[in-house]
Order: C-alpha cells, then structure tokens, then sequence
C-alpha cells in the first residue's frame, strides 16, 4: 500500500476499487489517468459512466461509489455534469424531480441522491449537476435536446466544456450528437411532444416536452463507432486503457465539427441504412426507453 498522498491539498489514501485481469485499480490510479488525459483541464465535464473496470474490490456499494465520486471531485473542476435521463413520459409514467431514479449508471443515481446535485426538470433526458455555474440544469428549456437544452447551452457557453467517458465507448453513448442532428434537423428524425405529470417538490403538475425521436423504420448504424476511431485517429479524444476498460475524453468544439463534417459527408451516416421519406413512420411504441 503506498502512502497517502496529497492532492489538491487534500490526502488522498490509495484505496482498491475494482481486481480486474489486468491487476488491481485504486483510486490514485483513476485520479492519475484521468490526470494523464487532462480531464482536470476542464471548466465544465459531461460525464457518461459504465462501472466496468472489473470486480469490485472488498468495499461496500457506497464506499466504492463515494470513492470515485470523491476522485472526480478532487480534479478540481468547477462544474461536473452527469446525465440522469428517465424518458418518463416517453415510458408513459410520471416524473418527480427529487426522486425518479435515472438508468444511466449506478454512480449517476448515487450522484443523483447527493445533497449538493441539483437535476433539471426535465422528464425525458434529465441532467444532474454538481459545482458552479448551475444554469446549465436550472434554465433549461422544454426541447431536451433543442433549444435551451442543457446540451444546447455546453454549445453556446465560453467555458471550456470536455465530454468524460469513464467506462463506456464514444460510439455506445454519447448522446450529445442527437443536439447536432437537432440543429441540422436531419431528415430520419421528426419532433415529438410528450405530455405526462411532474412532482417537484410540494409543485404537482401536468407539461409538455419536445424529444427529437427516429422515425419508426429508422435504426441506428456503426457510425458513431467510426466516429469515435475517427476522433482516435485525429487525436480529438484521448483514451487511457485501466483495468479492464478505458477512460476517454474529447473537447465539446472539435467533436461537434467532426460529428457534422461526417453527417454532410453522408446524410445517412448514423444510420443502418439510407433514409426513405416515402416509407416514414411515426409509430412509437417503447416500454421501458433508456437511450435517444
């Protein structure tokens, strides 16, 4: 075991998280990969999560999730955003702000229940936010991926906005290049509005929302996995492998230009396979929707 060490004037005691095939992962590893891909060279992280780095170690559920909580918040960065999405109207059921859990991840709803989090109301693709500059998730809009959007002001803001995948792939989840297909109003996509009941605190009230949704004959393709080796390559994302996965972050600006550089160079790119107008459908039926 080494020593405690101090980071950002705080002692920091290495502790094992997770025993993967590649040997064991601490905490101290995280802080120094994330590190050594300047995830702490941020205003604001938009963080995607996937606990996947392999068996957790001897801590309980919470202690291994206040520890990595406790290592992102020791980069120093003022503003930390996870996605805490429910698509509860889409699933046809209500949302209450303070206690519908989000299937995006276990840290996420752990961060979600934090005293100092606070989640925008949004009952399609909320988002919590811990740190400064709150705005991001208290004067959002009613188009979850449009105009006011959380994504939409990351977009328009003069800060410095990085997207953290700590797990997962570019190509399995980031959804922010659904906001890109909305500003381009790409045509294998149409606008929906979904009414349901939100539960704010002691404010009980029915509202409609807007979500950017595929057409009914509309599936998604491969391209968002050769975007993200495209950004690889280009070395717009950098990538650290730890344990049995990899962390991987990217800058908001360059990755919204290769994302539309791509979309313009086949207007098909993110799909299966090239769109048909004359066949659209609008049908929509989801039972438990989690992805956009």
């Amino acid at each position: 075991m080494e020593e405690p060490r101090v980071i950002n004037t705080h002692i920091m005691k290495e502790t094992v998280l997770f025993n993967s095939k590649n040997g064991r992962v601490t905490n101290l590893d995280f802080f120094d990969a994330l590190c050594s891909i300047n995830a702490n060279e941020a205003d604001v992280l938009y963080i995607h999560t996937a606990l996947n780095f392999g068996v957790p170690g001897n801590l309980r559920k919470k202690e291994l999730l206040d520890s990595i909580y406790d290592t992102l918040r020791e980069l120093g960065v003022e503003t930390i955003i996870f996605p805490a999405y429910t698509f509860s109207f889409c699933n046809g059921v209500g949302f209450d702000v303070q206690h519908t859990k989000t299937q995006m991840g276990l840290l996420n709803d752990f961060v979600r229940q934090k005293d100092e989090a606070i989640r925008s109301v949004d009952p399609l693709m909320s988002n919590v936010l811990v740190g400064k500059h709150t705005d991001f998730v208290t004067k959002t809009g009613k188009c979850s991926v449009g105009k006011n959007s959380t994504f939409d002001l990351l977009h328009n803001t003069e800060l410095k906005v990085k997207f953290l995948f700590f797990g997962p792939k570019i190509g399995d989840c980031f959804t922010y290049m659904h906001f890109i297909e909305e500003r381009e109003n790409v045509p294998y996509r149409y606008r929906r509005m979904f009414t349901g009941e939100i539960t704010d605190g002691s404010r009980f009230y029915e509202d409609r929302f807007e979500l950017f949704v595929r057409y009914g004959n509309v599936f998604p393709g491969q391209g968002s996995y050769v975007y993200e080796n495209i950004l690889l390559e280009r070395g717009i994302a950098k990538k650290k492998k730890i344990g049995d996965s990899a962390i991987t972050i990217l800058e908001e600006e360059p990755a919204y230009d290769c994302y539309l550089d791509l979309l313009k160079l086949s207007p098909s790119f993110y799909i299966s396979e090239p769109f048909d107008d004359k066949s659209k459908t609008t049908t929509f039926h989801v039972k438990n929707m989690v992805a956009l």
